[in-house]
């Protein structure tokens, strides 16, 4: 026979219910609280300003560029879309994608040129590895020379914007063209315009600095 220290008493169903109960009713509670929560937020939106068609870093924003989106109203930054007017034809100081939500520090008054720097327009072969580029991108432009016995330059750049290709517009390679816009340091004016006209810039993709092999200026 088991000794009696030996038997372990079971709860009775009776005394699990109250439980179980309990249970049941804050899981109840909880869940109609928050249902109610949910339907509060769902309640407290606004419309805030949002990008539909893609403006370059340094574009200026036209109202067609511009939508709206319902937010919660509580959305850090954004732009009440009331006050649209107030972004129309200010730049961009980034790069803005369609579905992008407009917060201030995307626009500004001027375009955006930092000191000592200046942007130009070229024309370049419209292959793959150009239409890929994305603004920000670090170039290194090897600028080719009239002069048989000055070595070509290779100027430091950084991307601005890429067009769309050009039809009928043939670089020396026979190539179609795409537009690009870069900045340089002001002091580069004069070279870089020289190969613009030569038709002799080749653009490449560097990192960084270049290493230093990359001149970031020009002169003495």
């Amino acid at each position: 026979m088991p000794k009696a220290d030996q038997f372990v008493r079971l709860p009775r169903t009776r005394e699990s219910r109250p439980a179980l109960l309990a249970l049941a009713l804050v899981l109840i509670v909880g869940g109609a609280l928050a249902s109610a929560y949910l339907a509060f937020q769902a309640g407290n939106r606004s419309y805030f300003v949002q990008v539909t068609h893609e403006v370059t870093q340094g574009g200026r924003i036209s109202a067609d560029d511009l939508g709206r989106i319902s937010l919660p109203e509580d959305f850090e930054g954004g732009i009440p879309s009331d006050q649209a007017d107030r972004v129309v034809g200010k730049a961009a100081t980034t790069r803005l994608l369609p579905g992008t939500v407009l917060i201030d520090s995307m626009v500004a008054d001027e375009a955006g040129v930092r000191d000592n720097q200046t942007q130009l327009s070229m024309s370049v072969d419209a292959n793959a590895f150009i239409k890929n580029l994305h603004p920000g991108a670090q170039l290194a432009l090897n600028v080719g020379s009239n002069d048989s016995e000055a070595d070509p330059a290779a100027i430091l750049a950084e991307l601005v914007s890429v067009g769309g290709a050009e039809k009928g517009g043939l670089t020396s390679s026979g190539q179609d063209t795409v537009s690009i816009v870069v900045s340089v340091d002001v002091s580069c004016l004069g070279t870089v315009s020289r190969g613009i006209q030569d038709n002799s810039i080749t653009p490449a993709l560097v990192g960084g600095d270049g290493n230093g092999i990359v001149q970031a200026t020009c002169g003495g």
